[in-house]
């Protein structure tokens, strides 16, 4: 399999032999939107610069700020967490399923208070979230769920596509995932009043901009006018540029063939893992399709040590894999805003006396798992490399037995 189509490189030549577009008027990105929002039964889709500033976009269409707690997963990457920052709301950790590892909604259920607003669920290393009692949640307490689909491209829950669910869908791709342009993403919803919000927050606040790309509310005689006031709500520069659009699209194009290889990679995995009773594979429940950003796994055996395993690896030729994320609450900058906000209330009225001690915030299930656990990883392009590091785990696991 190519590393790139040869219809995203043609795309990119299409840009650049008829110029560019901006992120507001027909074109490429224009395309790619659509195509992705159909792709995932969706209305609109905003493309945006990464997959983070989707979901802040998604937060200021929401309405979420100052004094709002934002429920995440204690099992994702700190972006999930720092997006509620960015909007000046309060990340609220939730704990996670003892086998699947994405967010427990028991724990959310705990940690709604009167200011949570919003819920973002992480479909984590490719597999979903138990999407329908988040979302009953959500219904009962007004709350916004923000989907986070960074490492699942076509996974389904109980035969709907992730993505499809929530109030928004946020997508990346960046140059790890099942479908990249190097980097950018894009947010997906159905409301068209919150998808003009959200585009208006990613591409500087113009009044003019819709739901829809190249769509505008008012007459060019008017927009060119001298006296024409622009900017009517506060918006940042979020906007993809079109060659990276133009790459996305063509990867979208080949999405299934994306997620397939990636799908065959994990089962060549899990055929020598299956076999060893101390690596435990992430848990894929009855109704759900997992899509494999990575195959990732749990060593339960006390006398071996995730540095060795992985040392090991790598002296066979192996590609070395990642450890999961740290509790995102023990990633230093949250402990560090919690100390500066104690010191200096002044110069952070907005978090003074709201802001949680995040040295004090436990979500056991997942400190105890998350030491032991090994993301594998699945984006290779060619069969035959999945069957050589298949074939070099299997000697790593025989160096421990």
């Amino acid at each position: 399999m190519p590393r790139v189509s040869p219809k995203a490189r043609r795309y990119v030549e299409e840009v650049l032999d008829f110029g560019f577009h901006n992120g507001s008027s027909p074109g490429i990105s224009a395309r790619l939107e659509g195509r992705f929002a159909a792709r995932f039964g969706r209305k609109f889709g905003m493309l945006h610069a990464n997959g983070t500033a989707t979901m802040h976009s998604a937060l200021l269409a929401a309405g979420i700020g100052v004094g709002d707690e934002v429920i995440v997963p204690a099992y994702t990457v700190a972006m999930t967490a720092t997006v509620a920052l960015y909007a000046n709301a309060i990340p609220i950790f939730a704990d996670v399923d003892p086998e699947t590892w994405t967010i427990s909604p028991d724990d959310v259920r705990r940690k709604i208070t009167p200011r949570t607003k919003a819920i973002i669920p992480v479909s984590i290393c490719g597999l979903a979230p138990d999407m329908d009692p988040i979302m009953k949640l959500a219904r009962e307490h007004d709350l916004v769920v923000i989907e986070d689909n960074a490492q699942c491209f076509l996974g389904s829950y109980k035969g709907r596509l992730v993505g499809s669910i929530g109030d928004f869908a946020s997508f990346s791709f960046q140059a790890s995932k099942h479908m990249t342009s190097g980097d950018g993403g894009i947010l997906v919803c159905d409301d068209e009043e919150l998808a003009t919000r959200a585009r208006k927050a990613a591409t500087a606040g113009y009044s003019t901009l819709t739901a829809r790309p190249g769509d505008s509310v008012v007459a060019e005689e008017l927009r060119c006018h001298p006296a024409f006031e622009r900017h009517t709500s506060l918006g940042y520069n979020f906007r993809l540029p079109e060659i990276a659009a133009a790459v996305a699209l063509g990867e979208l194009e080949r999405l299934e063939e994306l997620v397939a290889m990636r799908t065959t990679v994990a089962e060549c995995l899990r055929d020598v893992v299956e076999p060893c009773d101390w690596l435990t594979p992430q848990k894929t429940p009855a109704g759900y399709v997992h899509s494999f950003w990575t195959y990732t796994v749990r060593i339960t055996r006390d006398d071996v040590e995730w540095a060795a395993f992985r040392r090991r690896f790598v002296e066979l030729g192996g590609d070395g894999f990642y450890g999961a994320y740290l509790p995102v609450y023990r990633e230093p900058v949250f402990p560090k805003l919690s100390d500066a906000v104690k010191a200096h209330p002044e110069r952070y009225p907005h978090f003074a006396g709201v802001l949680p001690d995040y040295r004090q915030v436990r979500c056991p299930v997942w400190e105890a798992i998350q030491p032991r656990v090994i993301q594998l990883k699945t984006n290779y392009f060619e069969v035959s490399e999945a069957e050589r590091q298949a074939e070099i785990l299997a000697r790593t696991i025989r160096s421990f037995s």
